[in-house]
């Protein structure tokens, strides 16, 4: 009882988060899912980690969805940009389940780490060009996409605090790009999710009851369906909020999100 308890309120912080910031919230559940495996089912902290990291991956699937319907809806989706990023996107995302186990977590970690706190720079300390946009070229959109789908994938993340940074610093509006962000997380949740299933996903964990491959369920009903409610919610509150509280507001998680994996014992 008291795990459900931790995962639900988890998720409704979580989905403000998602709905707000465009992020996929991953940073947040996969430590939430590792050490509620630790706690509660005495997993070895490498296998919890791994779990951690797919089940956030799958939940992003749910949560990006309602994320993309809700900013669609308002208008802060620009899909002819969303397809400037796309194919890039979706073969790093695929990629990253053949690779995902052998990859030094502590590699990635310090390299995001890094980037949260640029990250944070860039947004509080933008460069005057936001009144036009920069061009994005096909090719340059595409690497990028791959790039920041495979980072994305390796830490179970929905890809928000690499794009909207990104996007941002070509001169698109702070609301549109969270909006394109979490159109793209979507994609990242989805196809990693399925590469690592069809991959080495079901040969681990299946004598689990509540495991499907290395995908925790109870973290999908528990943590996630409780955030879609506050994606929507929180989606329609970024309509109310101003472009300079919300750069202020990205930048503070960002910090957050640096300092919490520079504190998070491995």
């Amino acid at each position: 009882m008291i795990e459900f308890f931790i995962l639900t309120v988890s998720g409704i912080f979580i989905g403000s988060l998602i709905g707000m910031f465009g992020i996929g919230g991953g940073l947040f559940i996969v430590p939430v899912v590792t050490y509620v495996l630790i706690g509660f089912h005495n997993y070895s902290f490498n296998d919890a980690l791994i779990i951690g990291i797919v089940s956030s991956l799958a939940s992003i699937i749910l949560s990006g969805f309602i994320a993309t319907i809700s900013h669609h809806i308002n208008k802060n989706i620009d899909w002819h940009i969303v397809r400037k990023f796309i194919f890039g996107v979706v073969i790093g995302s695929t990629l990253i389940g053949f690779y995902l186990p052998y990859i030094s977590i502590n590699f990635i970690r310090y390299t995001f780490i890094f980037y949260t706190f640029f990250a944070a720079y860039k947004i509080l300390f933008p460069r005057i060009v936001f009144k036009n946009r920069l061009p994005m070229l096909f090719v340059h959109s595409n690497l990028l996409g791959l790039c920041f789908a495979s980072l994305s994938g390796l830490i179970g993340i929905g890809g928000g605090s690499l794009f909207v940074p990104y996007l941002t610093s070509k001169g698109i509006a702070i609301k549109l790009s969270i909006g394109i962000a979490s159109c793209l997380g979507l994609f990242i949740g989805l196809c990693s999710s399925i590469t690592i299933l069809m991959s080495w996903g079901p040969i681990l964990f299946n004598n689990q009851a509540h495991m499907l491959g290395p995908i925790y369920i109870p973290a999908i009903i528990f943590l996630t369906i409780p955030s879609l409610i506050f994606v929507k919610f929180s989606a329609d509150w970024l309509q109310k909020i101003s472009d300079k509280n919300i750069r202020r507001g990205f930048a503070c998680l960002l910090i957050f999100i640096g300092f919490l994996m520079l504190l998070k014992n491995q």
